[in-house]
């Protein structure tokens, strides 16, 4: 495994939950926060626990962050505290910044500043739950854009007993199965010759309105 290492500003639930699964991963993490409390809980679960305000500058020249392969910015509830890190963040030079933003205005300001990739936790989880409840067979959705998604649904009735090459997902509804979710396994890149059973949970991307149509059916 290729070892990377990672910077995480801001322990609050998000930063929390980011820095100990990226290390669970088997990766260094570098865990930083201005609150004391927040550094001792985290610190069995990380490489390094350091407390620092991340808006001081020269604090944050001192962790050297430039030689970490990325950083993210996960401040929450203090949007100043959050836009003046990712600035000091990137005037170091980091390979690769991800910033956290609660509303769109604070992601067009992270975007300006130049931060990498700017991401929206409590609206993405939001939209999953929204898809989750309202449509049908739908057991997990992620959108990959303003488009297009991730799915993960239910066998419909009328697939139960196909198989993929059988089943014109692709050639009717231009939707590609990435992985069948069958018992406890995950199946990637499926044989298309298996057929379908009813417990089967489908892994599929395409467009939204194609997905609409299928699960319409």
């Amino acid at each position: 495994m290729n070892k990377r290492v990672i910077a995480v500003i801001g322990l609050g639930r998000f930063g929390t939950t980011v820095a100990k699964a990226v290390a669970d991963l088997g990766h260094e993490v570098l865990a930083v926060d201005v609150d004391p409390d927040r550094v001792q809980k985290i610190s069995p679960y990380v490489t390094h626990a350091v407390i620092a305000d991340s808006t001081d500058e020269a604090a944050l020249q001192s962790l050297s962050l430039n030689q970490f392969d990325a950083v993210v910015v996960a401040i929450g509830a203090n949007k100043q505290a959050n836009l003046m890190t990712a600035m000091l963040v990137e005037e170091q030079g980091v390979r690769r910044v991800i910033a956290k933003a609660q509303d769109e205005l604070q992601g067009r300001l992270l975007e300006k500043i130049g931060v990498d990739t700017v991401i929206y936790p409590e609206s993405d989880m939001a939209m999953r739950l929204a898809q989750m409840l309202t449509r049908r067979h739908v057991v997990d959705y992620l959108q990959l854009s303003a488009q297009a998604g991730l799915v993960e649904m239910e066998t419909p009735e009328f697939l139960v007993g196909k198989t993929l090459k059988t089943s014109g997902l692709r050639e009717k509804y231009r939707l590609i199965v990435a992985a069948i979710r069958h018992d406890e396994n995950l199946i990637v890149a499926p044989d298309p010759d298996i057929p379908l059973a009813a417990e089967d949970k489908l892994i599929i991307i395409g467009r939204d309105d194609d997905i609409h149509r299928l699960e319409n059916t």
